[in-house]
């Protein structure tokens, strides 16, 4: 693994922050934590293996052995909070030894929101939460981060193919869903272009939570539409016993196989994590179908992928603190659907070589990451944390194309935090913290149809929480300053010294203030009742993609133009002189929940108006109907002709500014049948509209889902069916998506060899073999979903 330090800012080992932490930290994390032993069982007295134990208010947590047994350093004074999937938690005093701890079956489990910034839990979070975790991430894990999470509710896929897929939040996706490896930004160029992954993997990953609605105010404006944070043990934040999961399994779809690895183990106060996965696949099978060119298919071309990912950390774990560091390295080879190669074969030449092969267009990505946080307990009276975490990340990947490079993207990442947790003030408890972040982004070669960007951003935030009897107020606020800076723009879209036509020096300059503002009350009205209602104002400042956006952009066969240009009807290309404004977010969320019992069910109604709401609009013209363009037609040079002559037909689209209103609704119920049997339905629905009139492009249509669920004690089994409804709401030039229906199904056998636990499992998707196309998908006439799927794996813990 190279070495991520040398490419470190200049004074980044003098930041004074960091540096004051790491000094009060070597004083006093030598303090001993009270070790803690219990045994967690239900009402008849057997034992819950894999209920999570947090200490309340801290970061350590641990899980039960399948004998109900933990073990956690804990301070001697804390509560701890103990659940477990499908039974009511437990809150108990760490001075009761020996711990042993009943739960009631019934009632949802509560999950612990690393994101909330104040350890709330998700049935405790004014905001809808859904957390995904243990055997239920394991049963959902796709090669995507978007694929994974698309049954939860509100939550969809744009699904550039199965290599390559966001998640999509109530309809908005892009750069107005923050995606962040525990609270940290993934550092990928994954916001730029559907086409490009996400550099995170659920594979090796603890939980992934996903705030729905604005969540603007820890993370920035860039989660005006909601935050996706994936959870990990990478830089360890408790002391565990030695634990070493694999996790294997085979695919027929794609002939489809991983292989991943996790371990964590402490000594005294020492603990370290270490983790790494290896997944290839050829391209995928898929329902026969016709692409918009009239051919018929029964694969996806351009599908395959071979990833791999190698994580390492450490930490000094102590009851005044803790410091740690990981670092990491993902190399991704995935094929890019919707291309072709466009290496000048000749027929003989092509005929010689394997089909996948010869139409090879795939990327090429590295990525380097080095992550660290460190947290003070009670450094002075008053304050009951000081925190801080960072990340530097260096992210490449190249587009290669019939074995020779095309487009290069590069970016470079540095984020901080600070934020002090402050105790009771007149009755608040909540903190106060700084943000910053930088991003320096490169583009070259054909599709560069973004020029090179720095971006940084400052902010100030603060989070307040207050209860008063039954009811629980939470308050929030955030300014943030972010500057855009690029090189002199211009009009030609060729991007090159002899094609550069008029530049403007100025254009390249953009400064945006955000400020957001959050309320919420939830109100506790009967024991395992709650109302939920939150408000909020969120800005956000567009992103330099769509500012300075000028070219071909061959993933989603348009032309994209930013907010930085104008074009007229006769295809005329200048600079906008006017004012580009902020999207302003008015959010009204509001929720009803049932938590305990056989029977609960969240029920969420949200409105959201979005003013200046940006968003890539159909022009109507072709890149051939470019004024630019025509000229260069009768261009001598050969090469440029052919490549235009290639997209001429592509649409134009240019980012545009309009009020719009977006407003739906989430529901899932869960009923205990008895303690084997569990059904469970969900649904949601988004409209999406311009206040002017008509409706936005790519917006997921009606979902809705039941599951069965059966526990033994050896074995366990899921049989669900998803139906996604006929998306017929959609923009001009735009066109509808019929109506299908996924029935998915696993089946889980659980053993013990000796001391090693044992998960082997079989889990078939799309199992009628349902030809299925995603709405929100730039090419969805050219990638549907993949078709029946078996995977086979095993799982082992030891």
């Amino acid at each position: 693994m190279r070495s991520v330090l040398n490419h470190f800012p200049a004074g980044f080992y003098f930041k004074p922050a960091a540096l004051a932490l790491c000094i009060t930290l070597s004083c006093q994390v030598q303090a001993q934590t009270t070790p803690l032993t219990g045994v967690v069982v239900n009402q008849q007295g057997q034992p819950v293996a894999n209920a999570k134990v947090h200490v309340h208010g801290r970061q350590q947590y641990v899980y039960t052995n399948d004998k109900g047994e933990f073990r956690i350093q804990s301070p001697a004074d804390a509560q701890l909070h103990i659940a477990a999937k499908g039974y009511g938690d437990e809150f108990v005093a760490a001075s009761d030894l020996p711990l042993t701890v009943k739960l009631s079956s019934g009632g949802l489990e509560r999950m612990t929101v690393s994101a909330s910034g104040l350890h709330h839990y998700d049935l405790d979070m004014a905001h809808p939460v859904s957390v995904m975790s243990g055997e239920d991430l394991s049963r959902h894990t796709e090669a995507t981060i978007g694929e994974t999470l698309k049954t939860l509710p509100g939550v969809h896929s744009n699904y550039y193919g199965p290599v390559a897929a966001s998640p999509v939040i109530r309809g908005l996706d892009g750069p107005r869903v923050k995606l962040l490896s525990n609270g940290m930004d993934t550092g990928d160029v994954s916001r730029v272009g559907p086409d490009h992954a996400i550099s995170a993997d659920a594979i090796t990953t603890e939980q992934i939570e996903v705030l729905r609605g604005p969540a603007t105010l820890l993370y920035g404006s860039g989660a005006i539409g909601g935050v996706v944070n994936i959870v990990d043990n990478r830089v360890p934040r408790q002391l565990r016993s030695p634990q070493t999961t694999i996790d294997v399994r085979r695919n027929n779809v794609a002939d489809e196989q991983s292989y991943a690895l996790a371990h964590d183990g402490a000594v005294e106060q020492f603990a370290w994590h270490f983790d790494g996965f290896d997944r290839s696949s050829n391209n995928y099978k898929v329902p026969e179908f016709v692409n918009d060119e009239g051919e018929s298919q029964k694969t996806l071309k351009n599908s395959a992928l071979d990833n791999q990912a190698l994580n390492i950390g450490g930490s000094w774990v102590g009851s005044r603190g803790l410091f740690g560091v990981a670092v990491g390295r993902i190399n991704s080879q995935y094929g890019i659907p919707g291309h072709q190669a466009h290496g000048a074969e000749t027929e003989e030449e092509h005929a010689g070589h394997d089909d996948h092969a010869a139409e090879a267009v795939y990327a090429d990505l590295d990525q380097d990451r080095l992550s660290y946080a460190g947290e003070l307990y009670s450094p002075v009276q008053g304050v009951e944390t000081l925190s801080l975490s960072g990340a530097y990340t260096d992210y490449q990947h190249i587009e290669m194309d019939a074995g020779v490079a095309g487009t290069t993207f590069k970016n470079k990442s540095f984020e901080n935090r600070l934020s002090v947790e402050h105790s009771d003030l007149l009755g608040w408890h909540g903190l106060v913290g700084l943000h910053y972040q930088h991003n320096d982004y490169r583009a070259f070669g054909e599709e560069a149809f973004t020029p090179d960007a720095k971006t940084s951003s400052y902010a100030l935030f603060i989070l307040e929480e207050r209860r008063f009897g039954e009811f629980s107020a939470q308050l929030g606020g955030r300014f943030e300053r972010t500057k855009h800076d690029t090189e002199a723009l211009e009009l030609a879209h060729l991007h090159d010294e002899a094609h550069a036509g008029d530049v403007d020096d100025e254009a390249g300059y953009a400064r945006f203030n955000a400020a957001s503002v959050s309320a919420g009350l939830v109100w506790n009205f009967q024991p395992g009742y709650q109302w939920a209602l939150s408000a909020s104002r969120s800005e956000r400042a567009p992103s330099a993609a769509e500012i300075y956006a000028n070219g071909a952009h061959i993933a989603t066969s348009s032309y994209e133009l930013g907010l930085a240009y104008q074009l007229d009807e006769d295809g005329d290309i200048g600079f906008y002189n006017g004012k580009m404004q902020r999207e302003t977010a008015n959010n009204l969320d509001l929720g009803f929940r049932k938590t305990e019992g056989d029977l609960t069910f969240s029920y969420n109604f949200f409105y959201n108006q979005i003013d200046d709401y940006l968003y890539l609009a159909n022009t109507g013209l072709a890149m051939d109907d470019l004024a630019e363009h025509a000229e260069d037609a009768d261009h001598d040079d050969a090469a440029i002709h052919d490549d235009h002559e290639e997209h001429s037909e592509f649409d134009v689209y240019q980012y545009q500014q309009r009020d719009a209103r977006l407003y739906g609704a989430e529901f899932a119920l869960s009923y205990q049948l008895d303690t084997e049997q569990q059904l469970s339905v969900f649904a949601d629905m988004v409209r999406a509209r311009l206040r002017s009139g008509g409706d936005l492009p790519r917006i997921p249509p009606i979902k809705a889902g039941v599951e069965y669920q059966y526990q033994a004690q050896q074995w366990s089994t899921v049989v669900g069916a998803t139906y996604y409804a006929r998306q017929d709401k959609i923009s001009v030039y735009e066109s509808e998506t019929a109506a299908y229906t996924s029935f998915d199904a696993s089946l889980n056998y659980y053993f013990n060899l000796q001391s090693v636990d044992v998960t082997a499992f079989l889990k078939g998707t799309n199992l009628s073999n349902k030809l299925g196309y995603v709405h929100s998908s730039f090419i969805k006439a050219d990638a549907p979903l993949p078709g029946r799927a078996i995977t086979l794996g095993l799982t082992a813990k030891f």
